[in-house]
């Protein structure tokens, strides 16, 4: 066998190795050609993976790939029809004259909880104890409305503490009011309404139009005073959410607001049993239209009322526990004085890399990690302990709250989650 030729290098080449005969070229087993199938199984791979993600986790797909969110700037059937709806019901007549004689909006809350049972028990936790006490401690409103189905048997065991303990606690807070209501069926286009949220989304709807008011879903938590909101000469008051649309999980109005006015129309017109289309779909396009009209409705940033997200990292960022941090409960007892702490922005070196900053935050719509589609390594539940233990995004965003329950003697240290 001839030695092998080495061939000369050219300036700019670099070292070939040895010269390859012309009957052994496109053979596999070449460095080069192994290198090219390997590139060639990591993107297919990679490709496979994203398509996965993108059709499974559509809302993780878009927080991990940095993705333009579906309705910001796009135009779908859905949303499409759901303007057709709005624009039908304003019609084209001129808006009618700022009304400066117009309800302000009151400080009331509203709770909604429907039972498929109205004999059935409330199923109440820490956390919508937790929800409906910073309402009451933040704002003192003078009317805290509890909005149900529930029959009086229902009630008086809830009041009596035999149906659980966060039932006895919610059903007897102070200035409370049981509000009974007719749970709808079916939208004003005839389609079933299915699912208890779905005919959450219209009693709750219908009750701030009737009474005026605040209204807030049981994972929303008061972080401060609405009453510079509420005094801004504005007749209702929405904030934006992930994706751009404005969230129905919690919205300001003055008794019989244009707002909810338009919303109640457009609701019972465009349901359809999707999860959204009747209401973030019909909210968000009723008010950007109502927005020209002089004091009708503000709009809020997204981190005034809904700063997190449903994906996977988003709940993960406001509830996993980073286990790194020391405990606030480090050598404490039941009984022992808790900490304050003071976490504005202007303070400096208390507060670790990871934490948010809640100081522009009126309300924290705490997306449950239910609706993940994994609940964040190290989380269990919302407990009191976890909550004092200050070592997630959510437990310093609503310590002060916890803090002042655990003063008053109402919870203790190692309560459980559950009734």
């Amino acid at each position: 066998m001839s030695p092998s030729l080495q061939l000369p290098l050219l300036d700019g080449d670099e070292p070939r190795g040895e010269y390859e005969p012309l009957h052994l070229k496109g053979r596999p087993g070449r460095p080069r050609e192994r290198s090219f199938l390997w590139l060639k199984a990591i993107t297919t791979a990679v490709v496979v993976l994203i398509t996965i993600l993108v059709l499974f986790f559509p809302d993780d797909a878009r927080h991990y790939l940095h993705l333009p969110p579906p309705s910001s700037g796009h135009h779908t059937p859905t949303r499409d029809r759901i303007q057709d709806i709005v624009t039908s019901i304003i019609g084209s007549a001129p808006p009618p004259p700022h009304n400066t004689t117009a309800d302000a909006i009151p400080n009331t809350a509203h709770f909604v909880y429907i039972l498929p049972d109205p004999d059935a028990d409330f199923h109440f936790e820490f956390s919508h104890y937790l929800a409906i006490y910073a309402a009451a401690h933040h704002w003192r409103p003078d009317t805290l409305y509890f909005h149900t189905n529930a029959r009086p048997a229902s009630l008086a065991r809830a009041r009596a503490g035999t149906s659980g303990r966060w039932n006895a606690l919610i059903l007897n807070l102070p200035r409370l009011t049981v509000r009974a209501v007719a749970v709808p069926t079916h939208a004003g286009n005839g389609v079933a309404l299915t699912g208890m949220e779905h005919k959450s989304d219209f009693v709750r709807v219908r009750a701030v139009h009737e009474l005026g008011g605040v209204y807030v879903d049981w994972d929303v938590h008061a972080l401060r005073d609405l009453a510079a909101l509420r005094g801004a000469g504005f007749r209702a008051v929405a904030g934006r959410q992930k994706e751009g649309d404005l969230n129905s999980g919690t919205f300001l109005a003055a008794r019989g607001s244009r707002l909810t006015e338009l919303w109640i129309e457009g609701m019972n017109a465009a349901y359809d049993g999707r999860w959204e289309t009747h209401s973030n779909g019909v909210l968000t396009a009723v008010a950007e239209r109502l927005v020209r009209e002089g004091g009708e409705v503000l709009i809020v940033e997204r981190d005034a009322f809904a700063p997190g997200g449903w994906g996977t990292g988003d709940v993960a960022e406001l509830f996993a526990p980073h286990f790194g941090e020391k405990s606030n409960l480090e050598g404490k007892r039941q009984g022992d004085e808790l900490d304050e702490f003071d976490e504005g922005p202007g303070v400096v070196g208390n507060n670790p890399p990871w934490a948010r900053d809640w100081s522009f935050t009126y309300l924290l719509h705490a997306f449950r990690p239910g609706r993940a589609s994994k609940n964040p390594w190290g989380f269990e539940a919302i407990t009191p302990r976890y909550v004092f233990e200050r070592q997630s995004n959510f437990a310093r965003a609503v310590y002060p709250v916890a803090k002042d329950m655990y003063d008053r003697k109402i919870i203790q240290l190692d309560d459980s989650h559950e009734g």
